[in-house]
């Protein structure tokens, strides 16, 4: 079971409309997830001859499962705090599910809003694309790595460009951090009489849980899966996944408002 409190607010100019959709969200908390409203706070906040209305409540929810906590954080934009459990052990076919469960929730949206995370890389660097291809550990590296608490992680990522040099570089480049650790990267172009690049690219790499869930969100792989039985998430995974997906679909919905 994972407990949270989990910060709900309602903002707007309004305090008839703000005091009944914070009534709404409570309500349907309620029904969906038995929540318990802890406390409620309100604010009026004025702008020259504009007054804007906020309404913040912290909400008690309890979850039967990781797949349903992260649900709740792509549907409801809350700030989280996990309270339990310290550590939730997941099998390769749970958090499988999840990271599919992600990618679509973020396909979907920026399939209807035409809009998503921009991952190109202006930034150019000398890139050994051979020595990706060939791989650059062997399984005796990749198993110190493992148990240093990185997780072995597959992905195939539809890529579009002028070559394969270029969509390979473009790649490696953008997942370039400490926290992400590439072995090996196999490409397919469908266009096989034409130069410029458009197919998949698989790519074996290792990486900790939040860039796990980083990868599936930003760049909407066709396909991903971890290379273990289980895997271990602290109490800090759990949150930190957790909001940072809460974040991410609140910042594409502001992003599809602001520009109406």
């Amino acid at each position: 079971m994972i407990k949270i409190h989990a910060l709900e607010e309602v903002k707007g100019n309004s305090k008839e409309i703000v005091e009944k959709e914070f009534e709404n969200l409570a309500n349907e908390l309620k029904e969906k997830y038995n929540a318990k409203l802890k406390y409620v706070d309100e604010d009026i906040e004025e702008d020259e001859n504009l007054k804007f209305y906020t309404k913040i409540g912290e909400f008690e929810i309890n979850f039967d499962n990781f797949k349903d906590y992260i649900n709740f954080c792509l549907k409801y934009g809350a700030d989280i705090e996990v309270i339990k459990p310290e550590k939730l052990k997941l099998t390769a076919n749970e958090i499988n599910e999840v990271l599919a469960l992600v990618i679509s929730a973020f396909k979907s949206f920026m399939d209807t809003y035409k809009i998503g995370f921009d991952v190109y890389v202006k930034e150019k660097k000398d890139i050994d694309v051979e020595g990706y291809k060939k791989g650059k550990y062997d399984e005796d590296e990749i198993a110190d790595f493992e148990e240093e608490g990185f997780i072995r992680v597959k992905a195939v990522f539809e890529a579009i460009g002028k070559n394969e040099n270029e969509v390979v570089k473009n790649l490696l480049i953008s997942l370039d951090r400490d926290e992400i650790i590439i072995n090996k990267i196999i490409t397919k172009n469908f266009n096989e009489n034409n130069e410029n690049f458009n197919g998949l690219m698989a790519v074996d790499l290792l990486c900790n849980p939040f860039e796990m869930f980083e990868i599936a969100y930003k760049y909407l792989p066709v396909a991903i899966s971890i290379q273990r039985d289980e895997i271990e998430l602290s109490l800090a995974d759990i949150q930190d996944i957790g909001n940072e997906l809460s974040g991410a679909m609140f910042e594409l919905s502001h992003a599809v408002i602001m520009r109406k």
